[in-house]
């Protein structure tokens, strides 16, 4: 694929979505889990000090053109290293930039965010075009103290689900991301708070945090898990890491 800053995933990320793009070069919210320092080789305290990338908009354009002179039908999600309503895209705004580019050139969008109400700001695009669009926030903890701990400056759980249920009632499909998994019974009570205004669900596990991830019961969150799912009548997806238990 002949693209400069949207890129067909691998591995793990690939899980998620097929085509992905990252407009900011680290992220604000520092959040203790994050997978993404390690991968894109930078230091945690860097990394949470945030940059736009070089000519980000404009290699984005060329991309959304040429996807679209190939005719491409997959999602494009935002983002995989990054969050795309972060802090800095309040001033920013590259995120509302991204989406009209890809709706202009008839590709279809996937926010992935923990930026609550910053999201709700392009909100009247996404319903203006639901059949190009899909909304999905990483939803961890119930705890608001733990939270506050590992998610310090990301938007708290109760405002995300908030804004995922206005999200719904404009008539916007979405999912949540429930990973990583800190504590399960955590996880199934986010599904018990969100399941009437959710259409999809994607399962993961503890990656990071080693000696922690490995005092918990990952077979039975499984069967935990898939049960509640079924039972709210929910599609899902259960992530490789976590299936192989």
């Amino acid at each position: 694929m002949k693209t400069h800053v949207i890129y067909e995933t691998r591995g793990r990320a690939n899980e998620y979505c097929e085509l992905a793009a990252n407009l900011y070069r680290g992220c604000g919210h520092g959040c203790k889990y994050c997978y993404a320092p390690a991968a894109i080789k930078m230091k945690f305290d860097n990394f949470c000090n945030p940059c736009v990338r070089t000519d980000i908009l404009k290699k984005f354009q060329r991309d959304a053109e040429y996807l679209r002179n190939i005719h491409e039908k997959r999602p494009i999600l935002l983002s995989f290293t990054t969050d795309p309503y972060q802090p800095l895209d309040v001033k920013e705004r590259l995120t509302r930039a991204a989406i009209q580019i890809l709706h202009k050139n008839g590709l279809k969008v996937s926010i992935l965010t923990k930026g609550g109400k910053r999201s709700e700001r392009d909100f009247d695009l996404l319903s203006k075009n639901p059949k190009l669009s899909e909304y999905g926030v990483t939803l961890v903890f119930t705890d608001a103290t733990l939270q506050k701990e590992i998610e310090p400056n990301a938007a708290m759980t109760e405002e995300r689900i908030h804004t995922l249920k206005k999200a719904h009632d404009l008539g916007i499909y979405t999912y949540v991301s429930l990973e990583p998994v800190y504590d399960p019974e955590q996880s199934i009570d986010l599904i018990n708070q969100t399941y009437e205004f959710v259409d999809f669900y994607k399962v993961g596990k503890l990656n990071h945090f080693k000696d922690y991830q490995n005092t918990i019961n990952w077979s039975q969150f499984k069967r935990d898990v898939i049960e509640k799912l079924r039972q709210c009548k929910k599609n899902y997806y259960i992530k490789t890491d976590l299936n192989k238990f």
